[in-house]
């Protein structure tokens, strides 16, 4: 199995290697899709379900950007894990385990991103990521909303 390694020098062989991990890319952020979909509809505000539901279309443009990225580099359709319902916990616990579950892709796609060769994969590692940390970082305000109102 393709292990990501920090920091480690581009090497033209590690673009291939992204393709052992990109169908597991494609599943977690579908699963994030729909995430934030069913949390949307636990929020307490119109604000807040807008932004959830701008964060769930922003995962599932993620999924199809890295379905696209594995067929550039494979030639073929990947075939990513089926997508389980997520359990949702309670709205202010879910927004919590969403800071983590980002800031943790963040650190994943930024190492992805050191270790691409290619500009598209890392344009695509740094755009991804990038989004992932606007995600977390608007979470605390969702939270705060939830409490004032």
């Amino acid at each position: 199995m393709y292990q990501r390694q920090p920091y480690a020098p581009c090497n033209p062989m590690a673009d291939l290697a992204f393709t052992c991990v990109i169908p597991e890319y494609i599943h977690d952020e579908l699963k994030d899709s729909r995430y934030y979909s069913i949390l949307a509809r636990k929020a307490p505000t119109r604000r807040a379900r807008e932004l959830l539901m701008e964060f769930s279309r922003d995962e599932e443009t993620h999924a199809r950007n890295f379905r696209d990225t594995y067929s550039m580099l494979t030639g073929r359709t990947p075939n990513p894990p089926m997508v389980e319902e997520p359990n949702v916990p309670e709205y202010q616990e879910a927004l919590k385990q969403r800071i983590l579950a980002e800031t943790s892709d963040y650190k994943k796609y930024g190492i992805d991103y050191l270790r691409a060769c290619r500009t598209y994969l890392k344009d695509l590692f740094f755009m991804t990521r990038t989004i992932e940390a606007q995600h977390a970082m608007r979470m605390p305000l969702l939270m705060a909303e939830a409490r004032m109102g």
